[in-house]
Protein backbone atom coordinates (compact mmCIF):
# COMPACT_ATOMS: atom_id res chain seq x y z
CA UNK A 1 0.00 0.00 0.00
CA UNK A 2 1.55 3.08 -0.80
CA UNK A 3 1.38 5.59 2.27
CA UNK A 4 2.04 8.62 0.74
CA UNK A 5 -1.19 9.92 -0.54
CA UNK A 6 -2.72 9.12 2.65
CA UNK A 7 0.06 11.39 4.28
CA UNK A 8 -1.08 13.93 1.87
CA UNK A 9 -4.47 13.65 2.93
CA UNK A 10 -3.90 13.86 5.98
CA UNK A 11 -2.15 16.78 6.13
CA UNK A 12 -4.02 18.58 3.88
CA UNK A 13 -7.22 17.71 6.06
CA UNK A 14 -5.46 18.99 9.00
CA UNK A 15 -4.31 22.88 7.36
CA UNK A 16 -7.97 23.24 6.10
CA UNK A 17 -9.29 22.42 10.30
CA UNK A 18 -6.30 24.88 11.09
CA UNK A 19 -8.35 27.41 8.57
CA UNK A 20 -11.63 26.80 9.58
CA UNK A 21 -10.16 27.67 13.43
CA UNK A 22 -9.18 30.85 12.23
CA UNK A 23 -12.52 32.18 11.53
CA UNK A 24 -13.75 30.89 14.64
CA UNK A 25 -14.96 33.58 17.34
CA UNK A 26 -12.49 33.47 20.44
CA UNK A 27 -13.75 33.61 23.67
CA UNK A 28 -11.69 36.44 25.95
CA UNK A 29 -9.76 35.11 28.97
CA UNK A 30 -10.70 35.34 31.97
CA UNK A 31 -8.30 37.30 34.44
CA UNK A 32 -6.86 35.83 37.67
CA UNK A 33 -7.81 39.03 40.39
CA UNK A 34 -4.63 37.87 42.55
CA UNK A 35 -2.54 37.80 39.03
CA UNK A 36 -3.97 41.02 38.45
CA UNK A 37 -3.57 42.85 42.07
CA UNK A 38 0.01 41.78 41.87
CA UNK A 39 0.62 43.04 38.69
CA UNK A 40 -0.53 46.59 40.28
CA UNK A 41 1.21 46.68 43.09
CA UNK A 42 4.89 45.80 40.78
CA UNK A 43 3.42 48.40 38.62
CA UNK A 44 2.91 51.14 41.57
CA UNK A 45 6.23 49.69 43.50
CA UNK A 46 8.05 50.88 40.27
CA UNK A 47 6.37 54.34 39.99
CA UNK A 48 7.01 55.01 43.84
CA UNK A 49 3.85 54.78 44.84
CA UNK A 50 3.35 53.14 47.98
CA UNK A 51 -0.11 51.06 47.19
CA UNK A 52 -1.81 52.57 50.22
CA UNK A 53 -1.56 55.78 47.89
CA UNK A 54 -3.43 54.38 45.80
CA UNK A 55 -6.44 55.16 47.10
CA UNK A 56 -6.09 58.33 49.51
CA UNK A 57 -8.72 58.96 51.76
CA UNK A 58 -10.75 62.09 51.15
CA UNK A 59 -9.61 64.93 54.08
CA UNK A 60 -12.39 66.05 56.23
CA UNK A 61 -12.97 69.54 56.18
CA UNK A 62 -14.47 71.23 59.46
CA UNK A 63 -16.74 74.05 59.44
CA UNK A 64 -17.57 76.21 62.02
CA UNK A 65 -20.89 77.27 62.07
CA UNK A 66 -21.55 80.80 64.30
CA UNK A 67 -23.09 80.47 67.00
CA UNK A 68 -24.40 84.17 67.17
CA UNK A 69 -23.43 87.79 66.81
CA UNK A 70 -22.02 89.60 69.74
CA UNK A 71 -24.00 93.76 69.53
CA UNK A 72 -22.04 96.16 71.12
CA UNK A 73 -24.16 97.91 74.07
CA UNK A 74 -24.35 101.79 73.71
CA UNK A 75 -24.85 103.40 76.90
CA UNK A 76 -27.13 107.15 76.03
CA UNK A 77 -25.28 109.91 78.07
CA UNK A 78 -27.78 112.16 79.74
CA UNK A 79 -26.59 115.95 80.33
CA UNK A 80 -28.51 117.78 82.95
CA UNK A 81 -31.01 120.62 81.12
CA UNK A 82 -29.80 124.08 81.92
CA UNK A 83 -30.82 127.54 80.94
CA UNK A 84 -28.55 130.55 81.14
CA UNK A 85 -29.89 133.74 80.74
CA UNK A 86 -29.35 136.58 77.91
CA UNK A 87 -31.45 139.01 79.32
CA UNK A 88 -33.30 140.03 82.37
CA UNK A 89 -36.71 138.74 82.41
CA UNK A 90 -39.64 137.76 84.47
CA UNK A 91 -40.45 134.23 85.71
CA UNK A 92 -44.04 134.11 86.04
CA UNK A 93 -46.39 131.05 87.50
CA UNK A 94 -47.21 129.86 84.40
CA UNK A 95 -46.87 131.55 80.64
CA UNK A 96 -47.56 134.93 79.69
CA UNK A 97 -48.58 138.37 81.92
CA UNK A 98 -51.61 137.21 83.35
CA UNK A 99 -49.75 134.73 85.75
CA UNK A 100 -47.91 136.16 89.25
CA UNK A 101 -44.10 137.51 89.13
CA UNK A 102 -42.24 134.69 91.17
CA UNK A 103 -39.00 136.22 90.95
CA UNK A 104 -36.84 138.31 88.02
CA UNK A 105 -33.88 136.78 86.71
CA UNK A 106 -31.12 138.75 85.65
CA UNK A 107 -28.95 138.08 82.59
CA UNK A 108 -26.33 135.87 83.20
CA UNK A 109 -27.90 133.40 85.72
CA UNK A 110 -28.53 129.59 85.30
CA UNK A 111 -31.05 127.70 86.26
CA UNK A 112 -31.98 124.03 85.96
CA UNK A 113 -34.75 123.42 83.11
CA UNK A 114 -37.85 120.97 84.91
CA UNK A 115 -40.06 120.90 81.66
CA UNK A 116 -41.20 122.73 78.19
CA UNK A 117 -44.49 124.28 77.79
CA UNK A 118 -47.31 122.29 75.75
CA UNK A 119 -47.40 125.64 74.16
CA UNK A 120 -45.82 128.70 72.83
CA UNK A 121 -42.38 129.32 73.76
CA UNK A 122 -41.44 128.71 77.39
CA UNK A 123 -39.68 126.81 80.11
CA UNK A 124 -39.98 125.76 83.25
CA UNK A 125 -37.15 126.24 85.58
CA UNK A 126 -35.96 125.76 89.10
CA UNK A 127 -36.66 129.17 91.24
CA UNK A 128 -32.94 130.46 91.26
CA UNK A 129 -33.40 132.78 93.56
CA UNK A 130 -35.51 131.04 95.44
CA UNK A 131 -38.02 128.18 96.12
CA UNK A 132 -40.34 126.58 93.87
CA UNK A 133 -40.54 126.49 90.00
CA UNK A 134 -41.58 129.00 87.37
CA UNK A 135 -42.10 129.71 83.66
CA UNK A 136 -40.39 132.04 81.48
CA UNK A 137 -40.26 132.83 78.00
CA UNK A 138 -37.81 131.80 75.70
CA UNK A 139 -36.92 135.12 74.32
CA UNK A 140 -33.38 135.35 76.63
CA UNK A 141 -33.28 131.98 76.96
CA UNK A 142 -30.37 129.76 75.99
CA UNK A 143 -31.31 126.13 76.70
CA UNK A 144 -28.31 123.36 76.56
CA UNK A 145 -28.53 119.95 77.84
CA UNK A 146 -30.83 116.50 76.87
CA UNK A 147 -33.62 118.90 75.90
CA UNK A 148 -35.49 115.87 74.87
CA UNK A 149 -36.26 113.94 77.31
CA UNK A 150 -38.29 117.33 79.21
CA UNK A 151 -41.81 116.58 79.93
CA UNK A 152 -44.17 118.41 78.39
CA UNK A 153 -46.20 121.04 80.96
CA UNK A 154 -49.66 122.47 80.43
CA UNK A 155 -50.09 125.72 81.83
CA UNK A 156 -51.78 126.27 84.76
CA UNK A 157 -55.49 128.17 84.68
CA UNK A 158 -55.37 132.03 84.51
CA UNK A 159 -55.88 133.24 87.77
CA UNK A 160 -57.80 136.03 88.24
CA UNK A 161 -55.37 138.88 88.25
CA UNK A 162 -55.46 141.40 91.61
CA UNK A 163 -55.82 144.92 91.75
CA UNK A 164 -52.90 147.08 91.46
CA UNK A 165 -51.79 148.87 94.26
CA UNK A 166 -51.03 152.75 93.88
CA UNK A 167 -46.90 153.19 94.67
CA UNK A 168 -46.63 154.45 98.56
CA UNK A 169 -43.95 157.01 98.57
CA UNK A 170 -40.31 156.09 100.36
CA UNK A 171 -38.96 159.60 99.94
CA UNK A 172 -38.41 162.70 97.47
CA UNK A 173 -36.12 165.94 97.89
CA UNK A 174 -35.42 168.56 95.21
CA UNK A 175 -32.77 171.69 95.12
CA UNK A 176 -33.57 175.00 93.34
CA UNK A 177 -31.24 176.48 91.01
CA UNK A 178 -32.11 180.41 90.17
CA UNK A 179 -32.06 181.07 86.58
CA UNK A 180 -33.65 183.80 84.33
CA UNK A 181 -37.07 184.20 84.20
CA UNK A 182 -37.50 180.81 87.50
CA UNK A 183 -35.61 178.22 88.66
CA UNK A 184 -34.20 174.75 87.35
CA UNK A 185 -35.32 171.91 90.12
CA UNK A 186 -33.06 168.96 90.67
CA UNK A 187 -35.73 166.63 91.98
CA UNK A 188 -35.00 162.57 93.46
CA UNK A 189 -38.09 160.51 93.83
CA UNK A 190 -38.51 157.18 95.51
CA UNK A 191 -41.05 154.63 95.85
CA UNK A 192 -42.07 151.03 97.30
CA UNK A 193 -42.72 148.52 94.52
CA UNK A 194 -46.16 146.63 96.34
CA UNK A 195 -47.14 144.91 93.19
CA UNK A 196 -46.00 141.36 91.66
CA UNK A 197 -47.46 141.73 88.28
CA UNK A 198 -47.27 145.39 87.12
CA UNK A 199 -45.71 145.96 83.65
CA UNK A 200 -44.06 149.43 83.93
CA UNK A 201 -44.19 153.03 85.49
CA UNK A 202 -45.49 155.98 83.71
CA UNK A 203 -43.52 159.68 85.53
CA UNK A 204 -45.69 162.69 85.08
CA UNK A 205 -45.15 166.36 85.91
CA UNK A 206 -48.31 168.41 86.03
CA UNK A 207 -49.84 166.10 84.38
CA UNK A 208 -47.91 165.74 81.64
CA UNK A 209 -46.29 161.95 80.75
CA UNK A 210 -42.08 162.57 81.14
CA UNK A 211 -40.83 159.26 81.10
CA UNK A 212 -41.85 155.94 81.26
CA UNK A 213 -39.86 153.13 83.24
CA UNK A 214 -39.62 149.44 83.26
CA UNK A 215 -41.25 146.91 85.85
CA UNK A 216 -39.19 146.61 89.73
CA UNK A 217 -38.29 150.29 89.32
CA UNK A 218 -38.64 152.52 92.25
CA UNK A 219 -36.45 155.65 91.78
CA UNK A 220 -36.61 158.63 89.30
CA UNK A 221 -34.49 161.53 89.06
CA UNK A 222 -34.29 164.67 86.57
CA UNK A 223 -33.49 168.49 86.19
CA UNK A 224 -36.56 170.41 85.19
CA UNK A 225 -37.33 174.30 85.02
CA UNK A 226 -39.85 175.62 86.39
CA UNK A 227 -40.82 179.47 86.45
CA UNK A 228 -41.18 181.87 88.90
CA UNK A 229 -44.28 181.72 91.49
CA UNK A 230 -44.86 178.24 89.75
CA UNK A 231 -44.30 174.75 91.01
CA UNK A 232 -44.04 171.43 89.94
CA UNK A 233 -45.67 168.07 90.63
CA UNK A 234 -45.02 164.66 90.46
CA UNK A 235 -46.79 161.02 89.82
CA UNK A 236 -46.00 157.70 89.59
CA UNK A 237 -48.54 155.99 87.95
CA UNK A 238 -48.16 151.59 87.84
CA UNK A 239 -49.81 149.82 85.02
CA UNK A 240 -49.71 146.37 83.73
CA UNK A 241 -50.62 144.36 80.64
CA UNK A 242 -53.97 143.51 81.54
CA UNK A 243 -55.27 147.67 81.45
CA UNK A 244 -54.90 147.79 85.12
CA UNK A 245 -53.42 151.23 86.51
CA UNK A 246 -52.99 152.78 89.66
CA UNK A 247 -51.71 156.19 90.84
CA UNK A 248 -49.96 157.64 93.59
CA UNK A 249 -49.96 160.57 95.92
CA UNK A 250 -48.66 163.76 94.33
CA UNK A 251 -45.65 165.53 95.34
CA UNK A 252 -44.82 169.36 94.84
CA UNK A 253 -41.71 170.94 94.24
CA UNK A 254 -41.73 175.00 94.86
CA UNK A 255 -38.84 177.21 94.60
CA UNK A 256 -39.39 180.76 95.95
Amino acid sequence: MNMRPLALLTTSALLILLLAACNLPIAPPTPDPALVGTIAAQTLSALGTPPSAASPTPALTTTRTPTGTTTPTLTPTFEPPLARFTGDTNCRLGPGTGYEIRTVVRSGQKAPILGKAEQGNYWIIQNPNGEGACWVAGDYTEASGSLHLLPTMTAPPTPTPEPLKAPAWKDWSYTCAFAPGGSDVTISLAWTDTNRNESGYNIYRNEGQVATLGPDTTTFSEVAFVSAGQSLSYVIEVYNALGQQARSSAVTATCQ
